[in-house]
């Protein structure tokens, strides 16, 4: 998966300055556990870094392992700055908070950056992220990520998705009804399970593909460039829009793609 992060940058910076002011780097690793006991939805901001989050049938509470990453002057400097920021855990009755928190003075200079984080599978997540690629695997609750920049991958969320990316593809699988939208990239939306959520779509600037595990029950509304319907009770193709509603018209696949092309079909496999 691909991984673009302020991190990354300021590494690069790093080995590029040579005899600039800024020249080392300074890295202090993070291990740390977080209770989950009576907490049902966690919200994480660790600031412009990648997100792996698993759902681990064996976990607890919440379990993250990353490392603060600086540059500096020196190499002790660049030690300190890494070790000068705090990563925070605050709790409000059934909610919980993990947000990274930098010193002013030192905002730009110094990133966390995320290895992994485990959360019991039942946990709802709500994910802030201003530049990382987001991957979620068997979180069967509610999730939604906001991301400035960055592609979104998910496979869980039985609860329900809510995701939106500024610039960044979306791939997504889940049993649950899923709110999608990329400004700009493709989405490629796979229904689990028995099928029969609602999907709701929009990539402003790129190809969506939907597929689906029912067709019995579909209400139909595409918009795209060119639109291929290929189901068991629908075949068509054609551009611009097409709507259509089978039998009682009650599940929503509603997909806004003007700058790119449509596709829905239907997942036969066993």
């Amino acid at each position: 998966m691909l991984r673009r992060t302020a991190s990354l940058a300021l590494l690069a910076a790093s080995l590029g300055l040579g005899a600039c002011v800024f020249g080392f780097r300074g890295e202090a690793s993070v291990e740390a556990v977080y209770p989950l006991a009576g907490v049902d939805v966690v919200r994480v901001d660790l600031g412009p870094t990648p997100l792996t989050i698993l759902g681990d049938d064996l976990a607890v509470d919440l379990e993250l392992t990353g490392a603060w990453r600086s540059i500096g002057g020196t190499r002790e400097g660049a030690k300190q700055q890494a070790l000068a920021s705090a990563i925070v855990w605050a709790v409000d009755q059934r909610f919980a908070e993990l947000r990274a928190e930098v010193p002013l003075k030192l905002r730009g200079q110094v990133d966390f950056e995320v290895d992994e984080i485990h959360v019991p599978p039942d946990r709802d997540l709500e994910l802030v992220s201003q530049l990382g690629d987001v991957y979620v695997f068997a979180v069967a609750g509610n999730i939604s990520a906001e991301i400035g920049t960055g592609h979104i991958d998910i496979d869980g969320g039985a609860g329900g998705l809510a995701v939106r990316t500024g610039d960044g593809n979306l791939h997504l699988r889940s049993s649950g009804s899923v709110d999608a939208h990329t400004g700009r990239g493709a989405a490629r939306i796979y229904q689990t399970g028995g099928g029969g959520n609602d999907i709701v779509v929009s990539a402003r600037g790129g190809d969506v593909e939907v597929v689906l595990r029912s067709d019995a029950d579909l209400d139909l509304q595409l918009r795209g460039r060119e639109i291929r319907v290929h189901t068991g009770t629908v075949s068509t193709i054609t551009r611009g829009a097409f709507t259509r509603q089978v039998g009682g018209g009650g599940v929503k696949v509603w997909v806004d793609a003007p700058g790119g092309d449509v596709q829905v079909r239907l997942d036969d496999s066993p």
